[in-house]
């Protein structure tokens, strides 16, 4: 496992209430993975926002690969950098973005001198733009942020260093403020779970095939620990609600095609990475637990042959994500009788797992 490199800043609005973070990802050197996919899947996306919109830049390769289809739309701020290329593919992106509800700021933003500049393209769907005052006079904006202003557009300064630009910036009309005035950026560990490279690509092909039925989808999820709890994540998510899970294909059945495609497709973005060793030797031990425990679903016992599975695949959870078990299992909502076999090893569940580890 590797750590993604984090560092988080806090927006604010004009009542000096924190309206956001923006959060600046940055991967491990080697590592070809996508870090805010990464961080978004294991959970620490959700933690580092502290129930917050999370201000993020993009690229135009998470643009075209939809990285930001999955999270909530009201979770995210996507931030648009002044070089964006104004290609169909790129604005098309953008604009399913705006259609479906997460907010676009135009970051660094400004006035183009030429005619028919490509950010030009994008202002029409931006909510809102940045200005970074280390570039512009405050002293000259008055007349852009007025124009913003009729347009709709909300306008954010970046880098205010002092009181008095602050007041400066709130005369003009800015309506959000960020810089060393309020809040230093600050480093965060951002602990991320193993990719799954292998399951995570062949799942997406499978997925963006209508014809593919839900039972092939179902074996391949079955086969990593990873991939199946980033995919009881998704069900967790405040969209699609959520009953406690039981097993993996009613899972499967509550996050839906749609969802399936999304996800997979931050997933295989994750999974660049070709640094594995013991982390497939335990997936090789999970898996193997699962398949011992789902056997033990006889007749006698009276027990669901795809919980035991589940159970059997989660129990190595804390050695595979290096963090307690109840740590990992608060970021999935478990069947209750699911979580008390793995974590106190008690319930109608816990006997088919005390006999697989003790064997």
């Amino acid at each position: 496992m590797t750590d993604i490199h984090l560092v988080r800043q806090p927006v604010f609005d004009r009542a000096d209430t924190a309206v956001g973070y923006e959060l600046r990802f940055r991967a491990p050197e080697g590592d070809d993975g996508d870090p805010f996919a990464r961080s978004y899947l294991s959970g620490s996306f959700e933690f580092v926002r502290a129930g917050l919109p999370a201000y993020v830049r993009a690229t135009r390769e998470q643009l075209l690969e939809r990285i930001f289809d999955a999270p909530e739309a009201d979770s995210l701020v996507v931030l648009l950098p002044p070089d964006l290329p104004a290609e169909p593919e790129v604005l098309e992106a953008v604009a399913d973005l705006s259609k479906r509800g997460v907010t676009v700021v135009l970051d660094e933003f400004e006035l183009p001198r030429v005619a028919g500049a490509p950010i030009l393209s994008y202002l029409a769907l931006a909510n809102a733009v940045r200005i970074d005052l280390r570039t512009q006079d405050p002293a000259a904006l008055a007349p852009l942020v007025a124009a913003l202003k009729r347009q709709g557009k909300r306008a954010i300064a970046d880098h205010v260093l002092d009181l008095k630009l602050y007041q400066a910036c709130a005369t003009l009309g800015f309506d959000e403020f960020q810089g060393p005035h309020f809040s230093r950026p600050e480093p965060l560990p951002s602990a991320e779970l193993p990719g799954s490279t292998a399951a995570a690509l062949r799942l997406l092909a499978l997925a963006r095939n209508p014809d593919t039925p839900e039972r092939d989808l179902e074996q391949v999820i079955s086969s990593d620990p990873g991939i199946t709890f980033q995919l009881l994540r998704i069900v967790n998510s405040a969209a699609l609600g959520g009953r406690g899970i039981t097993s993996i294909g009613h899972a499967l059945r509550m996050v839906g095609r749609t969802n399936v495609v999304r996800w997979l497709a931050l997933a295989s973005a994750t999974a660049r990475t070709g640094k594995r060793g013991t982390d497939d030797e335990l997936v090789r031990q999970a898996v193997q637990r699962a398949h011992f425990c789902e056997k033990l679903a006889t007749p006698q016992t009276r027990l669901d042959k795809g919980t035991l599975f589940l159970i059997g695949l989660f129990s190595l959870l804390d050695a595979v994500f290096r963090m307690p078990m109840h740590e990992v299992l608060d970021r999935v909502k478990l069947d209750d009788d699911v979580r008390a076999a793995l974590l106190d090893r008690t319930g109608p569940f816990s006997g088919p797992l005390l006999v697989v580890e003790s064997y």
